[in-house]
């Protein structure tokens, strides 16, 4: 094997085998086929434990098990002073047991002490180069394990670790899976919204306005579109240049989005000119919506201009559709900027002269 194939040792072997220990662990969760495994073992073998573990950095995690006594077995886990299982880990091979409180290596053990193992027979779960846990069965009295046992633990350890194989890989495709659907979404909203002010453009505000009326046929609710508009935008753009007037229409859109609701959808349809779709809103409300917007664009100065919009709004009339919704606030608007021409004062809209600041 060439050196730069020769598998990882030491704390970065250690880190890979943890990262496949915890892919198992969740792959392992309320696997039936485990219980019924460990189930088999106990009543085969005739023991009154059997178990499959994964040995953690810090515990071992029980996937499944007959007989483990309180309070391992309601918790799911113990210290790995108390597991024998570690020592399958930690020696990378079975570990067999006929009577452990007559091994000097394993009589002071918790597992002898305090859990009351006196026979234990653990073979390793394999995935890789790694040791992930042990399959393994526990006696309470001096054992002496057939060579028919450890064979059916051992052919039961590969039958597990291959299951928790499949089951990891199964994840690891549903969440590879999953971040291929929520990109795909990413990259389509991404191919909606307008570079330059970050709000959705034409295409998907008609798209969900669409959407936003199909609802209301099974769900009869108000549905409000404001637009707002740039007053004087073309005079701001030809005096100071296209990189202000760049400017202009992002910060409108910024404060225009502060104003909204997690609900709402602010989209550029024109060159100057923001559509807001306003769900669950009526008339009255889209109203009071289209004076805190105007409020905000006017608070202070865009790049060194006194910015203001225009806004007309409507509601959604029965049996009109989304070009309906949009002509009718069209018209709002239109009928609001003529008003203000004629001096009948700024109740639909605030329409001034974008200039600098004195």
């Amino acid at each position: 094997m060439p050196r730069s194939a020769q598998p990882p040792t030491g704390p970065l072997a250690e880190a890979e085998r943890l990262r496949a220990v915890r892919a198992a662990v969740r792959a392992g969760e309320h696997a039936d086929e485990l219980q019924r495994l460990v189930r088999l073992a106990a009543r085969v073998l005739r023991v009154p434990l059997a178990m499959v573990s994964c040995v953690d950095a810090d515990r071992e995690v029980v996937q499944a098990a007959v007989g483990l006594p309180e309070p391992w077995a309601s918790r799911g886990w113990a210290p790995l002073s108390h597991s024998l299982c570690a020592h399958v880990v930690r020696l990378d091979g079975p570990v067999v047991l006929f009577d452990a409180r007559g091994d000097p290596a394993y009589r002071e053990h918790a597992a002898v002490l305090e859990m009351g193992a006196r026979a234990y027979a653990g073979f390793p779960l394999r995935q890789g180069e790694h040791t992930l846990g042990a399959f393994c069965a526990a006696d309470v009295v001096v054992r002496r394990w057939s060579e028919d046992d450890l064979e059916l633990l051992e052919d039961l350890a590969a039958v597990v670790a291959a299951e928790l194989a499949v089951r990891s890989a199964a994840q690891e495709a549903e969440a590879s899976r999953e971040q291929v659907r929520l990109l795909t979404r990413r990259l389509h909203e991404q191919s909606r919204t307008d570079p330059l002010t970050g709000a959705a453009d034409r295409r998907r505000f008609e798209e969900r306005a669409a959407d936003e009326l199909a609802r209301l046929e099974r769900h009869p609710a108000p549905l409000a579109v404001t637009l707002v508009d740039v007053d004087r935008f073309e005079r701001i753009r030809h005096i100071a240049g296209q990189r202000t007037g760049e400017a202009v229409l992002a910060e409108v859109a910024a404060r225009v989005q502060v104003t909204l609701r997690r609900t709402d959808l602010l989209a550029r349809v024109g060159d100057d000119e923001f559509a807001v779709l306003l769900p669950d809103t009526d008339a009255q409300s889209a109203e009071r919506l289209a004076q805190r917007v105007r409020r905000a664009v006017a608070e202070d100065d865009i790049a060194g201009w006194w910015v203001t919009v225009s806004t007309g709004s409507a509601d959604h009339r029965p049996g009109g559709g989304v070009q309906q919704l949009y002509d009718d606030a069209g018209a709002a608007l239109r009928a609001a900027a003529a008003r203000e021409r004629e001096g009948g004062g700024t109740a639909g809209g605030d329409r001034g002269a974008g200039r600098p600041p004195a």
